[in-house]
């Protein structure tokens, strides 16, 4: 009996891994770190020796992100997707970065994702 519960405790914990692998982030999701990173290259705007220097900016971003693989995005469908998403948050921080204001995040900011409907359009 007292097997049990270790087995019973790791099957859950496969499964809830499994499905929270299989699950692609919300479009909030994604829009939402979308702002953090224009936020974040705002904020860094501020700490920089010269404010507005692109390539300071950019230098910073790697060193704090490491690119395309050191980042807290959310789980995307797929790689595709997930570079999609990343570039697009690098160029947030750049943006937000060089200006020193968070650069507006749009529908049009993120990357469509191919299991999500398509935005409704108002048509006039």
């Amino acid at each position: 009996m007292g097997k049990r519960y270790p087995a019973a405790a790791l099957a859950l914990s496969l499964a809830a891994l499994l499905t929270a692998c299989t699950g692609g982030a919300s479009r909030e999701e994604q829009m939402e770190y979308l702002r953090k990173m224009a936020q974040r290259g705002a904020d860094m705007h501020a700490v920089q020796a010269s404010p507005g220097d692109l390539e300071e900016c950019y230098s910073a971003y790697e060193h704090l992100y490491g690119g395309l693989h050191g980042h807290d995005a959310p789980h995307v469908g797929n790689y595709e997707e997930k570079v999609a998403l990343l570039k697009r948050g690098e160029g947030l921080f750049l943006e937000s970065c060089a200006n020193g204001t968070p650069s507006p995040v749009s529908a049009q900011s993120e990357p469509a994702s191919p299991s999500a409907p398509p935005a409704s359009r108002a048509t006039t």
